[in-house]
């Protein structure tokens, strides 16, 4: 098959350029939007990428490619000969129908914790699965888990709000798009705060955007500053106000203490603690344990578009009980930032499947 790439600023062009090049036998292999220009996220340009192919005349094989091909074929049947094995020995899963045993090697792909799957199967299996609509079932069960997202709500009164997380977990390019969102979107007065003072670079990168967004951003380098700007400086002047820290390893109980110190509970109103999807799941795991010393109220999953894997999605609610509130999708400032409804993140968890 011949495959070629092609880009263009509507959907419509880029197809128009695959028929005019590939004919109107071509196949399009996949779609794909992304970002192109801007300044640090703005002013940036939507394109549409396909990837399309078409089967030529004359293709010829050499022998070696044919048995690697056919090696490799024989490896993916043993594997799943394997596979069916070891879910053969299992009681629960021996007894499930083809749909729902095909439902969970999805979740188990996903890498959703084995005994929440299997719980999953059994809600869905003990109510009477109307045919065709198995998918929707297994959405509604898995919604329901997630649970209904809590936004940051702004009122009458002044918001104070607190990010905490791992460092590269991404919170001052997060905190930039929620700034940008209530200042762009939602009309509202927002002033920021950092206490990276570690990082220079953290902070004039904040500055960068605060100034882009047009909205002020102060340096707090102790909790004095931090008291004296929420209390006395900065009280009843603006609808919110973000505050960024610096990135903590989950395993310094001495850092972790001082953060828990900062953000008093009678300074801020909100604390929110930023899990990256893209890490591997034993280390959320331990995130989520050293970071529950400053008893966070809700969740911000980052990175969404840099994994294949969703599981913990799932797995990450059912350790840390808490409530979903924003989930980031790329860099882009303000556009990559989506509020974790429930229905969104389970389409990342079921893609693909079809049963």
């Amino acid at each position: 098959m011949k495959v070629k790439k092609y880009v263009a600023e509507t959907m419509q062009d880029a197809i128009f350029k695959v028929k005019a090049d590939l004919g109107p036998e071509a196949i399009i292999l996949d779609t794909n939007k992304f970002k192109k220009g801007g300044f640090l996220g703005f002013f940036t340009k939507t394109m549409v990428e396909i990837i399309a192919g078409v089967e030529e005349k004359k293709r010829e094989f050499k022998q070696n490619n044919n048995n690697f091909a056919l090696q490799e074929i024989n490896d993916l049947k043993n594997m799943v000969t394997e596979i069916h094995k070891s879910w053969q020995n299992d009681e629960f899963l021996s007894h499930l129908s083809e749909e729902l045993l095909e439902i969970y090697q999805h979740l188990n792909q996903q890498e959703v914790n084995e005994e929440l799957a299997k719980g999953f199967i059994k809600v869905i299996k003990e109510n009477k699965i109307v045919p065709g609509e198995i998918n929707s079932q297994l959405d509604a069960v898995l919604q329901e888990y997630i649970g209904e997202c809590q936004l940051i709500s702004t009122d009458d009164s002044q918001k104070v709000i607190g990010f905490v997380g791992p460092t590269g977990v991404g919170k001052t390019t997060t905190i930039a798009k929620l700034a940008a969102h209530f200042t762009l979107d939602e009309g509202k007065k927002v002033c920021l705060i950092t206490t990276d003072t570690y990082r220079i670079a953290a902070v004039q990168q904040l500055q960068t955007y605060s100034d882009i967004i047009n909205i002020p951003l102060h340096v707090a380098y102790n909790e004095q500053e931090l008291v004296k700007l929420i209390r006395f400086d900065l009280k009843d002047k603006y609808d919110l106000i973000l505050i960024d820290t610096a990135g903590s390893s989950w395993k310094d109980g001495i850092q972790l203490g001082k953060l828990k110190t900062l953000l008093k509970r009678e300074l801020v109103d909100e604390i929110h603690l930023m899990i990256s999807l893209n890490t591997r799941s034993n280390i959320i795991r331990e995130v989520i344990k050293g970071f529950s010393l400053l008893k966070p109220d809700k969740l911000i999953l980052t990175k969404l578009d840099e994994t294949s894997v969703y599981g913990d999605i799932i797995n990450i609610k059912n350790i840390s009980k808490l409530p979903y509130s924003y989930i980031t999708i790329g860099q882009d400032v303000p556009d990559d930032l989506e509020a974790a409804r429930a229905e969104l993140l389970t389409g990342y968890l079921t893609g693909g499947l079809n049963v």
